[in-house]
């Protein structure tokens, strides 16, 4: 027996209504979880920004050798906490003087910028002897 023209449509409809709530919680539960990743990753800089200023401020008084064995904290991890405050102390990237102004020329459209490399002298062929310039071994056995 043939399924009538209304009845694939509504198998189609009920098929199609299903995927559609089971997309609709997939992306919900996505974004959610992304939500809170995001206020997650926030709040775990703000801690690690913040031992790094306290490993920084008493580093005259303890260092990390010492307060990874009395903390039971990997001293890898407390010293990657204070670098990083360092590193956000320096400013940025670092800035590099540009060539044109520090060497007198104005830029790279400049005669000497733009003038071709000179060329390697090769090496002169080799002589074309009775093999046509190709050596030849012979093994000896």
């Amino acid at each position: 027996m043939v399924t009538t023209d209304d009845e694939i449509a509504r198998r189609i409809e009920e098929t199609d209504s299903a995927r559609s709530a089971r997309r609709q919680r997939a992306a919900a539960t996505v974004g959610e979880l992304a939500r809170r990743h995001t206020e997650l990753a926030g709040q775990l800089a703000d801690l690690e920004r913040e031992l790094g200023e306290v490993l920084t401020a008493a580093g005259d008084v303890i260092d990390v050798p010492e307060l990874a064995v009395v903390t039971d904290v990997p001293a890898g991890d407390l010293t990657r906490w204070r670098d990083q405050m360092t590193k956000a102390a320096r400013g940025g990237k670092r800035q590099r003087p540009s060539t044109a102004k520090n060497n007198g020329t104005s830029g790279k459209d400049t005669p000497e910028a733009t003038a071709p490399r000179a060329t390697r002298p090769t090496a002169p062929a080799p002589a074309a002897g009775i093999n046509g310039g190709v050596a030849l071994t012979v093994a000896n056995s």
